[in-house]
């Protein structure tokens, strides 16, 4: 899966404008677009400045490159670059992720391992429902060791 991070500091007066573009634009534009498999808009909480972050959740880089170049991100930037939002040129970084948790199974390409069957998946999850889901599955990894690996 790959990321991609979009940090910007908007304009004081135009806040409100860019959260409802984000809003009402961005991120149902990001929903119809093939490989886009999620996206956090983030308001930065401690900066002294109106400052945002996306954080756009790619199937691979292949997905994100062909969404670069598809009319509909073509057209959220220039509505973008019209409504005057920024102050400051936006910061783009692409990154690869190579493990996660709490995002679903389906979405997560785990590292190879013996395959398993929806019923087991199933009896499983049943399971934890019935315990209250508290505990963490049979599937969680160890942590780190003193050595820190």
């Amino acid at each position: 899966m790959f990321v991609h991070i979009w940090r910007m500091r908007a304009r004081k007066k135009r806040v409100a404008d860019y959260e409802k573009f984000g809003r009402q634009v961005t991120l149902p534009s990001l929903k119809k677009i093939d490989g886009c498999l999620g996206a956090h808009f983030i308001r930065i909480f401690e900066a002294r400045k109106p400052e945002y972050l996306w954080v756009v959740f790619w199937k691979d880089h292949k997905a994100l490159e062909l969404a670069r170049t598809s009319p509909l991100w073509r057209e959220q930037i220039r509505k973008f670059e019209a409504g005057k939002f920024h102050k400051s040129i936006p910061i783009e970084m692409v990154c690869e992720s190579f493990d996660s948790f709490g995002a679903p199974a389906e979405k997560v390409k785990r590292p190879a391992r013996a395959a398993r069957s929806r019923k087991a998946e199933k009896a499983e999850q049943s399971e934890a429902e019935e315990s209250g889901g508290t505990e963490s599955s049979a599937t969680a990894l160890p942590g780190p060791t003193p050595d820190g690996e």
